[in-house]
């Protein structure tokens, strides 16, 4: 273990200090070592950064304490810690301004997080058979696109959504309000096990952070923003599920949600986010699929064969652009093609109907998969 991830650790533990100045403190400072190493006059000079910070961070004393502590447990139990600059920290975090700037992970391999497609599933506490239903019927028809699966490891529809993804063998993270010290609710603890074999344990909690009723808006932004599209099962429309759905939508995520029978509480959440436009109705998980553009497991290596088949020179340098910067800018990809945005938008929109790039939320653009 480094310095840097002490202090990494150690930042995440200053009172008055979130993710938002975190960011602004590393960003100014050059790196989260030289936040610690700034004098409090170089630290005023930080925009937002006022008085009541700077002194928690010129007088870390007590944050490092427990920061050692934490590297103990990482050593002794085998998690992972990622800073939000490290490469491995989840692209799509990134894009996130209220994203945790550390993560801790319990699993088998961290680069699930990074994995080309990623689902998030979430929904009611008490579900009914319907729900149930429905819910595994979507977690079998997702392997046939191999993604990984995203929930909260919640009673109810997280439950479900995880122990059908152990089942089919789909690899699946589950994002905890709390440390890795325990499992909440403690009747989960074999399914994370589980979890933890094809997938993994995912929080911004040190290890003896409890499950507090406010960490779990917390968690629920790291399940909107760490996937490519969230489905909304079953919801009231009060609760955890339609926070996550809000903070997708923020997040500019693609929202799904399966619709109920009329004036079923359990399904109001849903029709209210599909009424008003923020999630598209689905029935399946070809319905997903065929909204994200993703090809079966069976058709990718069809799509690849015919990737450059038929195509302008200005079409295969943006092709070749692409393919070189997965999941990269608009913005980027003109400066790198060298054409103005409205030539770029044409030559996108050829693309996008040849089948050989998708649009990604966040004005992003990838081949094919």
């Amino acid at each position: 273990m480094t310095d840097s991830l002490l202090h990494s650790i150690a930042l995440t533990l200053l009172p008055q200090v979130g993710p938002v100045t975190a960011r602004t403190l590393v960003s100014y400072c050059g790196g989260v070592d030289e936040v610690f190493r700034a004098s409090r006059k170089d630290l005023l000079r930080i925009p937002g950064i006022g008085p009541i910070v700077v002194a928690s961070v010129t007088h870390p004393n007590e944050a490092f304490k427990r920061a050692e502590e934490e590297l103990r447990f990482l050593e002794t139990h085998g998690v992972e810690a990622v800073f939000f600059t490290d490469s491995r920290y989840p692209v799509r975090l990134k894009e996130c301004n209220d994203g945790p700037v550390l993560l801790y992970f319990k699993g088998s391999a961290l680069e699930w997080l990074n994995a080309p497609r990623i689902v998030s599933i979430v929904g009611t506490r008490q579900p009914t058979d319907y729900g149930r239903s429905v819910c595994e019927e979507l977690v079998e028809g997702l392997l046939a696109y191999e993604p990984v699966l995203v929930s909260g490891l919640a009673f109810g529809i997280d439950g479900v959504a995880h122990r059908a993804a152990v089942s089919h063998g789909i690899p699946n993270i589950a994002v905890l309000g709390h440390g890795l010290g325990r499992i909440y609710p403690t009747e989960h603890r074999p399914l994370a096990l589980r979890i933890a074999e094809n997938g993994g344990l995912l929080t911004e909690f040190t290890h003896d952070t409890g499950p507090e009723r406010d960490h779990f808006p917390m968690r629920n932004r790291i399940i909107a923003g760490l996937c490519d599209a969230l489905v909304v099962v079953e919801t009231g429309t009060m609760g955890g599920s339609m926070i996550t759905a809000n903070l997708a939508h923020q997040y500019e995520r693609f929202i799904f949600a399966v619709p109920g029978r009329l004036r079923d509480p359990k399904s109001a959440g849903c029709h209210l986010l599909i009424r008003n436009n923020i999630a598209a109705l689905i029935e399946s998980a070809a319905d997903v699929a065929m909204m994200l553009n993703w090809p079966e497991k069976g058709k990718v290596q069809a799509v690849q064969q015919t990737l450059f088949f038929d195509l302008s020179p200005a079409e295969q340098a943006l092709v070749d652009i692409i393919r070189a910067n997965p999941k990269i800018g608009v913005d980027e990809l003109a400066l790198s093609a060298q054409c103005n945005s409205g030539q770029l938008a044409a030559l996108l929109l050829n693309l996008e109907f040849k089948g050989i790039v998708r649009a990604l939320p966040g004005k992003r653009y990838e081949l094919m998969r």
